[in-house]
């Protein structure tokens, strides 16, 4: 019969035994090395109960045969030393790997990532724009398009920010307080989630009202914010969902879940618009079914990875955590809150602007809708590369890496000014081609091209504010960037629209706001972003 001590040492091995590195001890990398070898599987048990399987009794038995009980206790030291941390026997990229490299395994998932999630999102406009007609397009890209955009920017705003806690704890090894901070923050994402279905079911007719929508758009507008605020709860837990697991370094397993998902949007809208002719409420009920995969999918995957199988939803006590649920939330709100509303900010002061642009006609509307989608392809490379800064300095400050912070920030600068400059020549020559990929009413089209070849070469001044406000985020720091986007952003871009455009009430006019608005909020961030490293630089 096998005894007790000897089945805590083999259930311990048989846990350990894939080390990732050999000691440097020769006798202990050739005990390592016949544990490699070995192969045990983990799935065998641990404890004494494990032992009374007969497999587990045999397989323990050829362990005795292959090594002497000394050479099982050497090995069980081995292991103890190699595990002090949660993760410790495994090299973390984003800490110890070369940051330029590793930036780019990290932001390319990103980007392909947003590509899909665009796609979803743009698939919707093409296809209601192609069949159903430019009413159809305006409810989907219009008003009621902008007013779901403020809570999904928010929902996208606060994950990220409290992704960062979750970062920070991954980074120094804190595995117990990381798996807690996205329990807490999927719990708080779902009530966020429930209050802005809430409000957007049930005053949508006045918030579209106020809004001044045209109203051969009303209608459909109405139905298509209605429809798609039943998913907000789901796209909440989703944005949560996938934001963790990027705080971890894992981009692969969103690409799946946006790839899934996207797949299942294209086949639903042609079934609904283009098979049932349902127009933009058939759009909204594809829309919403697939956030609701989405949001089952990023569950599944934060089981099966972050949590090893137990519930990401369940909460439950775990050694090595030390701060309540009512800390963990307070800090999570602290961070996630002010990130949601910078988010909401840029968003809101869109729908004043979107406002003003109403006021133009159903041709316009419709041209700023298409455009709305076309330069989203700037915001999703501009956003991945947001995400990739904040996760490594995230990281590496929570791993106390201060060098690695600022070579973080320096080399997803030149990254980013290089891949974006392509982008931006490459949208304002093909400008023309990628509006009629929306719209084949030329007067549209037209409307569409001159915005774009207008406003597009100013879209380099946003660069600086994406790089310097992600880098703060990563670091901790929230409320005073989201205090400079308030006023930067929301106060200057809204009032411009509500007190200058009527001076000169031309389409340019109100596009320009937004170079306006990115020069004083350039200058803000590169003010309090230096003074910040100053101060802080030295204690960390």
């Amino acid at each position: 019969m096998i005894d007790k001590p000897f089945c805590g040492i083999y259930d311990n091995l048989t846990r350990k035994a894939s080390l990732s590195a050999l000691p440097q001890d020769r006798d202990s990398s050739y005990i390592a090395l016949r544990l490699r070898l070995f192969r045990l599987p983990p799935s065998l048990g641990t404890g004494t109960a494990a032992c009374k399987n007969t497999s587990v009794r045999i397989r323990s038995r050829i362990l005795q045969f292959l090594f002497t009980k000394s050479d099982l206790i050497m090995a069980e030291k081995l292991t103890q030393n190699t595990s002090s941390s949660d993760h410790s026997a495994e090299v973390n990229p984003i800490t110890e790997g070369v940051i330029w490299k590793q930036v780019l395994l990290f932001f390319f998932p990103l980007l392909i990532s947003s590509f899909f999630q665009q796609l979803y999102n743009t698939v919707d406009a093409l296809i209601v724009g192609r069949i159903a007609g430019k009413e159809a397009l305006s409810a989907v890209g219009g008003s009621a398009g902008s007013v779901l955009g403020i809570f999904m920017m928010f929902y996208i705003g606060f994950s990220g920010g409290a992704a960062v806690l979750a970062a920070q704890y991954y980074g120094a090894g804190k595995q117990a307080s990381m798996r807690q901070a996205v329990r807490t923050s999927l719990l708080i994402t779902a009530v966020l989630g429930f209050t802005g279905a809430f409000i957007c079911f049930a005053f949508a007719g006045p918030i579209l009202t106020a809004m001044q929508t045209p109203g051969d758009v009303l209608r459909p507008s109405l139905w298509y914010l209605r429809i798609v605020a039943l998913g907000l709860i789901p796209n909440a837990i989703y944005n949560m969902g996938a934001s963790a697991l990027r705080a971890v370094g894992d981009s692969r397993r969103p690409l799946i879940i946006l790839i899934l998902t996207c797949l299942a949007n294209i086949a639903l809208d042609l079934l609904f618009v283009a098979g049932f002719q349902t127009g933009a409420a058939g759009a909204a009920a594809a829309t919403t079914i697939c956030q609701l995969l989405s949001a089952v999918l990023a569950l599944l995957f934060l089981r099966k990875t972050i949590f090893a199988g137990s519930s990401p939803i369940r909460n439950r006590a775990e050694s090595g955590h030390t701060q309540t649920q009512k800390e963990m939330a307070g800090r999570i709100l602290q961070m996630g809150l002010p990130l949601g509303f910078a988010e909401v900010m840029y968003t809101f002061a869109n729908v004043v602007l979107m406002a003003v642009i109403n006021g133009f006609g159903t041709d316009t509307v419709a041209a700023y809708a298409a455009y709305g989608k076309i330069d989203a392809i700037f915001w999703m490379v501009v956003g991945s590369f947001g995400v990739a800064v904040t996760t490594f300095v995230g990281q590496n400050m929570g791993a106390g890496r201060w060098d690695r912070v600022m070579q973080s920030v320096r080399d997803c600068a030149v990254m980013m000014f290089l891949i974006l400059g392509v982008v931006i020549v490459t949208l304002y020559v093909f400008a023309r081609p990628l509006q009629q990929l929306f719209c084949t009413d030329p007067d549209v089209v037209l409307i569409g091209a001159r915005m774009m070849h207008f406003l597009m070469p100013f879209y380099i001044l946003y660069i600086p504010v994406e790089i310097m406000f992600s880098a703060l985020r990563g670091m901790g720091d929230s409320v005073i960037p989201t205090i400079i986007t308030f006023f930067g952003v929301c106060v200057l871009r809204s009032a411009w629209g509500i007190f200058l455009v009527p001076f000169h009430h031309t389409v340019n006019m109100v596009l320009l706001g937004f170079p306006v608005t990115w020069v004083v909020t350039d200058l803000a961030f590169a003010v309090y972003f230096h003074r910040y490293l100053k101060k802080h630089r030295k204690a960390i």
